[in-house]
């Protein structure tokens, strides 16, 4: 008699080295009218096996003697813990799951991919460290580096974050991603459902005192907010500069800043629970060859998704305000709501620039390109999240020269495009 299994193989998406993954299921029903007696059922690796399974209750390897009655089926619960082997690249792990009944046997495959990693536990680093592309780093809870380190990432390097981690910068953050190698910050679990998976860590935090930081063509994913710069000082000069980067699926913000000086350019916010920039409190902003974009997206979200202010509320009868510089050139403001961006600014001292924009609004705008109208700005595949120009896109040679490359690279000609990519025909 015939048994039926739900697959032929059980498949894991690529897991860290020494945790336990996510349960997979796999199920044998039995389509006959007579129950059939399973003699067996186990991991063919035996208790050296990464794999390991329970059957109605009973822990594996192996399990003996099941009773499938006709029209019945039995569930079969499926994990693996991968030993690390110190290889810098994933490597497979297989085995398999043997049935036999009636003299009869099957078998079903199990295939899982491992990765080594450095992990990093809740800590403070304390001296200059550099972190280089192969094996990721893993931040199991809170990193804090202090004011006299600073740590440098290389091309290449991915930095994963257990749910509710995050990293403190104190001192010094370098990040030296280049266009065909960026620097990946992202959760750390990579099965399908969690590649877009806004809230799975919590934030790369720039602390009071921390000045000169840099991030070149990073990739942040998948977090509460991406950069959250609380820094006030007397100068004007940045505490971080950030260029040829993408921001995405946060369930937050992507850029807050407080009081702080940052500098953006040629980067991509996009899929946000509430501001995709939020300066506020004073500071110095600027923004230029940016696509700050929220449609579509995950969340529902009336508020503009850009948000400048030189005050901010913090209590009952309590505002902090102070002189707020911001600059916005170049660059895409759109989402789903009429008004997308909202400035709050009434001190006298206050500097504000806006030219050559495409802004969502039902505003006009001096300077810049103002409509409501469906995809005025020109996307490719805005609904697949792919903010590249088409070939008819408003945005083609209406920019103001300056930058000479954008967001992958490519160099910008005398007529540069609106937005963080330049049209390539």
């Amino acid at each position: 008699m015939e048994l039926v299994f739900s697959t032929d193989t059980v498949l894991f998406d690529t897991l860290l080295t020494e945790r336990t993954s996510i349960t997979r299921r796999l199920r044998i029903s039995n389509p006959n009218d007579n129950a059939i007696e399973i003699s067996r059922i186990a991991v063919a690796g035996g208790a050296s096996s990464a794999y390991n399974i329970v059957v109605n209750g009973k822990d594996g390897p192996e399990v003996l003697d099941e009773v499938l009655f006709g029209g019945d089926s039995l569930l079969i619960l499926v994990e693996v813990e991968i030993d690390p082997l110190d290889a810098q690249l994933p490597y497979l792990v297989k085995d398999s799951i043997l049935v036999n009944w009636n003299e009869r046997e099957e078998n079903v495959k199990l295939i899982s991919w491992g990765q080594d990693a450095h992990f990093i536990p809740k800590g403070v680093l304390s001296d200059t460290e550099v972190w280089t592309a192969g094996k990721p780093y893993v931040i199991m809870d809170t990193l804090l580096v202090q004011a006299q380190a600073t740590l440098t990432i290389e091309a290449g390097t991915n930095v994963l974050f257990d749910n509710g981690a995050a990293v403190f910068i104190g001192g010094q953050l370098r990040v030296n991603g280049d266009s065909g190698n960026v620097v990946t910050f992202r959760n750390t679990r990579f099965d399908i459902n969690y590649l877009e998976a806004p809230g799975q860590w919590d934030a790369i935090y720039i602390l009071e005192g921390s000045s000169g930081n840099r991030m070149d063509y990073a990739l942040i994913e998948n977090a509460r907010i991406g950069l959250r710069v609380g820094s006030p000082d007397q100068d004007t000069i940045p505490d971080i500069t950030v260029s040829h980067s993408i921001i995405r699926h946060m369930s937050q913000s992507g850029i807050e800043g407080y009081t702080s000086d940052i500098a953006v350019s040629n980067t991509l916010i996009y899929n946000v629970g509430s501001q995709a920039i939020f300066n506020v409190a004073g500071g110095n902003y600027s923004y230029d060859h940016c696509t700050i974009v929220n449609q579509p997206s995950f969340f529902f979200a009336e508020d503009p998704i850009v948000q400048i202010a030189d005050n901010l509320i913090i209590g009952e009868d309590r505002i902090i305000e102070e002189r707020l510089g911001f600059k916005m050139i170049n660059s895409i403001v759109w989402g789903s709501s009429e008004e997308e961006m909202l400035i709050s600014a009434s001190m006298p001292s206050n500097w504000i620039e806006i030219r050559n924009n495409i802004i969502k609004t039902t505003e006009e705008l001096i300077l810049n390109y103002a409509s409501t109208e469906e995809n005025f700005p020109g996307f490719f595949d805005p609904f697949g999240f792919n903010y590249e120009l088409d070939s008819t896109s408003f945005a083609i040679d209406r920019g103001f020269p300056g930058i000479l490359d954008d967001l992958k690279g490519n160099p910008r000609d005398e007529l540069p495009d609106i937005g963080a990519f330049e049209f390539i025909p």
